[in-house]
């Protein structure tokens, strides 16, 4: 680096990489690593009778970088810093100012009593700026227009930090002293885990109830041949009797619908009427970052953890052949749904020139955000240059960044795409019968006349064609089925749905869905079981017990939405941050002195009925983050314990035929199924097996959410319940 250069500072290698191939000569860019600065890790690091004034250290890892960085600014005519535009980049910009000593004056000596002209110098050169696309534009721009640092986005962020420092450091050794060492709180996570064992809550006390569907398969009366448009045959479903709307779930009497089964096999069926309409569907507009982490896991089924890391490749920058590193998406923490107009020109064109003017707007398709809190100067997730197709760079990206990228790639082209239309066609029959019952059953018929967007984001929904038949046809009934159906409990949230309903309360941002989602299953408090539904652990259930009775603000689900408002008015200028600090503390702090004199210690230990073989003292059943074991009631001069054989799924092991099958998990709470003979027999699966062998390879076959497949990858068969069916072996 030569004298007077201009110094370009961000967060990490790989933008700084991306960055440096749209700046000329004079520049060099370097890279933080992240936070310079932090709260330290070995105390609370909040003086809170100082007005809660934070001690920043800079970890060990860091100083190495900032010597590099104080080294380099001496050598620069300007500092430009390039973090990213929302409060974590905001801060991490802060930092750096106070880590290197910029704009400050440095120590004077006595005999010192001017400013010095290297400090002027120094204060003028600071520039922020901020941009949320890496491309060669949005780069200029945004040096062309730097700005000031934003005191309130860095207030906001330590306000939150500082919020988090003093509930997990507070409220943890409560945890520790009236349920168990080791356990741990937090403010956005103690919502996530109490909504996740509500869930587990419902999900117990729900009683399953049978209930009847009927449904009939129907054809114009005296036809003799399916062949003729008017004598196909259509399905239809019971939905009125006597003139009411069969109630939720259905027919909850067996002789009941028994009676209706045989009234309509017995009933005169005629066309009573036809609506035809015309239905247009509109595209899903550009991703958030919620919706991101919503659709990544519905479609690839990545977790938002996974999910954000890819998106923070592809915004940062990958190699493209014979253009280097790429920024190829915006930024990816975003709650905005606006688009710039540039990216809606460039959309249009391509467009136009891939599929022409009939799926192609005259006018842009612009999304308004629902959320009040969303910062409309950010923009949605969307590629930087749409015309980039993701098949022209496949082979420059791994498997995952592409599949990613392809999902937001489409989602944003089939935004500025013109509505799907279909021609939608409901029928109504009506049966009577001798018993003067009246019955109503509805057809209906759904056909696509033009694909619109969904030529390039087809939904999969098939058209459902029914026969061309005109009101006062008589129908007749080819087959009336009872179907006997049992009413689900509400299922547990995956990862994306939990974000969906953090989102729709108002709890947490786009930068902490995917950090709370790692949190709750890092502290053992919840994993994911075989279908990676969050299931909440024993400890995970009996810490939000114990913090809903004795903390219901903590764990409130109003009080944390208001918490996140408070943050941002804070971002916006309108309140000062000590102050809803001081607001959230003094009565958090009296409630806890007073749960450390009434709270009784939780009883976590339960005896087996054994004796410990070391020392004669009572086994008894202990918690960890990783499980239940058996432990010695004499603790710590005993240290014996052993580990609580899990209990048999009475399904023998296919490939020993000796063990049983057990489940199983791993450090990390991810559920597996394994042999109870193991080490001897090595067998061990993610799925659960159903204890049948794969009729074509003799392979275990494992149960998935919709089907039955073998547990050989190479053998690859799939069996599902129309199969069975058919399987003489079933």
């Amino acid at each position: 680096m030569t004298k007077n250069m201009k110094l370009v500072i961000v967060e990490s290698p790989t933008k700084a990489k991306t960055i440096s191939r749209f700046l000329g000569k004079g520049f060099y860019v370097e890279s933080s690593y992240g936070h310079i600065r932090d709260l330290p890790s070995y105390k609370l690091g909040v003086n809170i009778e100082n007005d809660f004034d934070p001690q920043y250290v800079i970890p060990r890892r860091s100083r190495p970088v900032i010597k590099k960085l104080k080294e380099l600014c001496k050598k620069s005519e300007r500092i430009i810093l390039a973090t990213d535009e929302d409060r974590e980049g905001e801060a991490i910009a802060w930092h750096l100012i106070e880590a290197l000593g910029l704009g400050k004056e440095p120590k004077k000596s006595p005999k010192t009593a001017k400013t010095t002209k290297k400090t002027q110098k120094i204060e003028s050169i600071i520039e922020r700026i901020a941009f949320h696309e890496i491309t060669q534009k949005a780069i200029q721009e945004a040096l062309n227009n730097p700005r000031a640092l934003n005191v309130n986005l860095v207030n906001a962020q330590q306000a939150r930090r500082i919020l988090d420092r003093l509930v997990g450091y507070k409220l943890s050794p409560f945890l520790w002293k009236k349920v168990m060492r080791g356990l741990s709180a937090g403010r956005v996570q103690s919502v996530a885990l109490r909504l996740v064992c509500e869930r587990e809550d419902e999900i117990r006390a729900f009683k399953s109830r049978k209930y009847w569907a009927i449904e009939v398969k129907l054809q114009k009366k005296d036809c003799l041949s399916e062949t003729k448009p008017t004598c196909m045959a259509f399905n239809g479903n019971l939905s009125i009797i006597n003139g009411k709307i069969i109630p939720e779930p259905g027919i909850t009497d067996e002789k009941e619908a028994q009676k209706i089964t045989s009234d309509l096999k017995n009933s005169d069926l005629r066309l009573a009427s036809i609506k035809k309409k015309t239905q247009e569907r509109s595209p899903r507009p550009p991703f958030t970052t919620s919706t991101l982490q919503q659709e990544a896991w519905s479609r690839l089924r990545y977790s938002a953890k996974k999910t954000m890391l890819i998106a923070q490749q592809l915004y940062e920058g990958v190699d493209i052949r014979g253009e280097g590193s790429t920024g190829l998406i915006t930024y990816m923490r975003t709650d905005s749904l606006n688009v710039s107009e540039d990216a809606l020109k460039k959309a249009r064109e391509f467009l136009l020139s891939s599929y022409g003017d009939t799926y192609s707007l005259e006018k842009p398709r612009v999304f308004k955000t629902k959320s009040k809190r969303a910062q409309e100067a950010h923009e949605a997730i969307r590629p930087t240059d749409p015309g980039l197709a993701p098949e022209k760079i496949k082979s420059d990206l791994t498997q995952d960044q592409y599949r990613l990228y392809n999902l937001v790639w489409k989602r944003f082209l089939a935004s500025q795409m013109p509505n799907a239309i279909f021609n939608q066609i409901i029928m109504t029959i009506e049966a009577s019968n001798p018993g003067e019952n009246i019955y109503k059953i509805r057809s209906s018929g759904s056909v696509l006349k033009f694909d619109g967007y969904m030529k390039l984001n087809p939904s999969g929904a098939e058209d459902v064609i029914l026969p061309e038949l005109t009101e006062g046809d008589q129908l007749k009934a080819l087959e009336v089925n009872s179907i006997e159906k049992q009413t689900q409990a509400p299922p547990r949230f995956t990862e994306a749905s939990l974000i969906k309903i953090l989102e729709k309360f108002g709890i947490g941002r786009p930068s902490t869905y995917a950090p709370i989602m790692s949190t709750i299953q890092e502290r053992g408090y919840a994993f994911k079981n075989e279908n990676k539904y969050l299931t909440p652990t024993e400890i995970g259930e009996k810490v939000n017990k114990m913090l809903v009775e004795h903390f219901p603000k903590i764990v409130d689900i109003d009080f944390t939405a208001l918490m996140e408002e408070e943050f941002d008015r804070i971002a916006d200028g309108e309140k000062e941050w000590k102050t809803v600090l001081k607001d959230f503390y003094d009565p958090f702090a009296k409630n806890l002195e007073e749960k450390y004199e009434t709270v009784k210690k939780e009883v976590m230990a339960q005896e087996t009925g054994e004796m410990c073989p070391e020392c004669g003292k009572p086994l008894v059943i202990r918690y960890s983050r990783y499980g239940k074991f058996i432990a010695c009631s004499g603790y710590p001069d005993c240290k014996f314990t052993k580990i609580i054989p899990p209990e048999p799924l009475g399904i023998k092991c296919p490939k020993c035929n000796e063990g049983d099958i057990v489940e199983r998990r791993t450090r990390k709470r991810r559920v597996f199924y394994g042999c109870s003979k193991y080490p001897d027999c090595s067998f061990a699966t993610w799925q659960r097996p159903t204890g049948e062998l794969c009729p074509k390879c003799k392979n275990a076959l494992v149960q998935m959410k919709n089907h039955v497949k073998c547990s050989n990858k190479e053998c690859g068969l799939q069996i599902t319940e129309s199969d069975k069916k058919e399987d003489p072996l079933n």
